[in-house]
């Protein structure tokens, strides 16, 4: 495969060279070789059409050789005959001719026949019946020959079907042998093979159209094509104001429930579908890749695909192999038991070396797109950097994430590639230190399978600390950026609470991520922990009520990505449920009136998953975490230890962390403190002049409306077994 990114020409192929040799020799972070040659796929020069021509060829040549042969054979044996039948017809008439012969005709095949008089043209009976006997005997001879030759030949002919027959069983068995992933390398190999001679054939043909002028229609598509080019980039990504989490268009449900839902809205149109768009990595769960396609413009653009590469995650038509570019990398040995690749993420490189990175909350499939309430964050246009000494500014040892957060960016978005420990990441990672993401003002958040055992964390929480995973790196930015609180509300917006932490009742973010955002150690609660008191965290959960989801769009279809075992036959699960039930909070407001609510996703289920602080009832907000990690250890981290931070992940997670403080806003002139204040149906502030003149506001969309609904006494959360009900016919 080729590299999108041609950094081959003139002084860059040096940089290029020199980036590889100090890369390689890099030791700290962990940071890896990224050298590792790609497959190659060795083809013959011969497009299919000309093997073909060759083999034609060649079976011709042995049928005219064997042709050629026979009919001498044939030749001898007819002049032996004829010579018997002149000497026959000689002795009957007495008469010997053969001193007569004429050659005026010059017609070949005479020269051994008799020359006969007028009268002698006329044979006699008894010639007659001499000449049938020889001629009958003849054919008898010939016919028990062909016989014998047709009975030789069927032979090998025979034996030549078997054997192809043979061949193909074996081929056929072994392709039933071959596992899933090996199947998938078969298919991309044989893609990539048809694709390559394909271009051969084009290339050909476009050599000998090279000294042909221009027609007016082809001059007309080429300037049609030079406006098409331009990438697709939302309005409201160019306010510096605006939210920097955006929502995800649903033109569907828009129509139906909400008329101006969809405002600042980006579209999966805006994810994938510019014409400048070369290869885009997509990391998700499950990929349904005949509906992402769907968005896509580029037809020359590069698919790789990381997941679980196996049909419950993966989805690939045998035409989409031939049709796309694909590749796919396969997590599933990374994955510990119970977890999940869950991290929903895009990079994309375009024409003209530029980049971006989109992290987000979808699967890609049209049940999540159409009947979930989505939320995405797009980077700025990343570009690459002239001078290869930048590519490495990633991974030096004192990054500031308050003074450099575009590089601390990257230096924690390059330490979760790492982890994935795969040579097809690793070209990744070769690929985005080169760009320059100094523009980003947000702080990457990850989760990634393994057990991590950390201590002093005085020194963990210093702005230059290498950055840590699951619960641990939230705690550790909450802390860096000096936001811990011990009054105001956690609320926490997810499509899953998983089990308790341990046998009891203990729950992820009652129990822990309240720990993470107070001042201190970040210790697991005890499970009798009483809420409440004025130097702790209040905890709040959204989630949708069973009339939220029966009268949302697509009714109980739309709650099959939203779990919550409240009985089982774990007893813990009804242990936890009597404590996180005094903390749960509605979906929605206005499921019987859709029209008034603000945030215009009132009768759209929840995929999405925010973490969310307030110290004011939502007048702002203090930070915001969108995140695909739902209420689940497997996600977070499971608590081991209580002298030192140490805890087991399963899943792989991303997601993105907002403090206003860390937001590059040129609009802000005057320098005044930056907040972040609730935003609905729309990423900008809709009333400035609603708070105090001497701080900037800054958007924050919110995919809910508040104030938020407690649930009353007769509420019941769409959980597990009640909703089963609606599955099981």
């Amino acid at each position: 495969m080729n590299e999108i990114i041609d950094l081959d020409s003139g002084s860059e192929a040096e940089q290029n060279s020199n980036f590889n040799t100090e890369l390689s020799n890099q030791k700290t972070h962990g940071f890896v070789d990224l050298s590792s040659d790609e497959e190659n796929f060795v083809l013959a020069d011969n497009t299919d059409d000309e093997l073909l021509e060759v083999q034609n060829k060649s079976k011709q040549e042995i049928v005219l050789t064997d042709e050629s042969e026979n009919e001498e054979n044939e030749k001898a044996k007819t002049e032996s005959k004829e010579t018997s039948i002149i000497d026959l017809e000689n002795d009957v008439e007495g008469n010997n001719n053969n001193n007569n012969n004429n050659d005026d005709d010059g017609d070949d095949g005479d020269d051994h026949k008799p020359v006969l008089s007028q009268e002698e043209k006329q044979p006699s009976s008894q010639t007659e019946e001499a000449n049938q006997n020889v001629i009958e005997s003849i054919n008898e001879t010939l016919t028990e020959k062909t016989n014998k030759t047709l009975t030789q030949d069927k032979k090998p002919v025979d034996e030549t079907i078997k054997n192809i027959d043979d061949e193909k069983l074996s081929i056929d068995k072994k392709d039933k042998e071959l596992t899933l992933q090996q199947m998938l390398r078969k298919k991309m190999a044989e893609a990539a093979e048809k694709r390559l001679k394909f271009n051969i054939s084009e290339n050909l043909y476009d050599d000998l159209k090279e000294s042909e002028p221009p027609t007016k229609k082809q001059k007309v598509e080429s300037k049609t094509n030079v406006v098409l080019n331009s990438k697709t980039l939302p309005n409201s990504i160019l306010n510096d104001k605006a939210s920097r989490i955006r929502m995800i268009s649903n033109p569907s449900y828009c129509s139906e429930f909400a008329v101006d839902g969809d405002k600042d809205t980006v579209s999966l149109y805006d994810m994938v579908g510019s014409k400048d768009l070369l290869k885009t990595y997509q990391f998700n769960m499950l990929i349904d890749f005949e509906y992402l396609t769907k968005f896509v413009s580029c037809k020359d653009c590069e698919f790789i695909l990381v997941n679980k590469s196996d049909p419950e995650f993966l989805s690939i038509k045998d035409s989409s192999w031939d049709k796309w570019k694909i590749s796919t990398i396969d997590v599933t040995n990374k994955l510990p038991k119970y977890g999940t690749h869950h991290t929903k993420m895009m990079v994309n490189f375009y024409r003209g070396n530029t980049c971006r990175i989109i992290v987000h909350t979808m699967n890609i499939t049209e049940a999540d797109h159409i009947l979930q309430t989505q939320m995405c964050w797009m980077s700025p246009e990343l570009k690459m950097q002239t001078n290869s000494s930048q590519w490495l500014d990633f991974n030096q040892p004192d990054i500031s994430l308050t003074e450099n957060t575009g590089v601390a960016f990257k230096r924690d978005f390059i330490a979760y590639l790492m982890t994935y420990d795969n040579p097809g990441i690793n070209k990744l990672i070769d690929q985005v230190a080169k760009f320059d993401f100094s523009p980003i003002d947000v702080v990457f958040i990850a989760s990634s399978p393994g057990h991590y055992l950390y201590s002093g964390w005085n020194e963990l929480i210093k702005p230059t600390a290498k950055p840590m995973f699951g619960y641990g790196r939230l705690w550790q930015i909450i802390h860096m950026l000096k936001l811990e609180s011990l009054c105001g509300k956690l609320v926490g917006q997810v499509s899953t609470i998983a089990g308790p932490c341990d046998s009891y009742q203990r729950n992820i973010l009652l129990h822990l991520l309240t720990s993470c955002v107070e001042k201190g150690f970040p210790l697991m609660k005890k499970a009798n922990f009483q809420f409440g008191s004025s130097n702790h965290v209040d905890p709040m959960i959204v989630w949708p009520t069973m009339d939220d989801v029966l009268k949302s769009k697509g009714s109980a279809l739309s709650g099959f990505a939203l779990h919550f075992t409240t009985k089982g036959q774990w007893e813990a699960y009804e242990r936890q449920y009597s404590i996180v039930k005094n903390y749960l909070y509605k979906w929605s407001n206005f499921v019987d009136n859709p029209k008034q609510s603000k945030a215009g996703r009132s009768n759209l289920s929840a995929h999405v998953k925010t973490y969310v602080f307030t110290e004011n009832n939502f007048k702002t907000l203090k930070w915001f975490l969108m995140t695909s990690a739902n209420l689940s250890h497997q996600a977070w981290g499971k608590p081991n230890g209580f002298k030192d931070i140490e805890y087991n992940i399963c899943s792989f997670e991303a997601g993105i962390f907002v403090d206003p403080n860390l937001l590059k806003i040129d609009s802000n002139t005057e320098k005044k403190r930056q907040i972040l204040v609730p935003t609905y149906g729309r990423d900008t502030v809709e009333d400035e002049s609603s708070l105090s003149n001497n701080v900037f506001k800054v958007g924050m969309r919110l995919p809910y409306d508040t104030p938020l609904t407690k649930y009353s006494t007769t509420d019941e959360p769409w959980s597990q077994p009640l909703s089963n009900q609606y599955f099981n016919n």
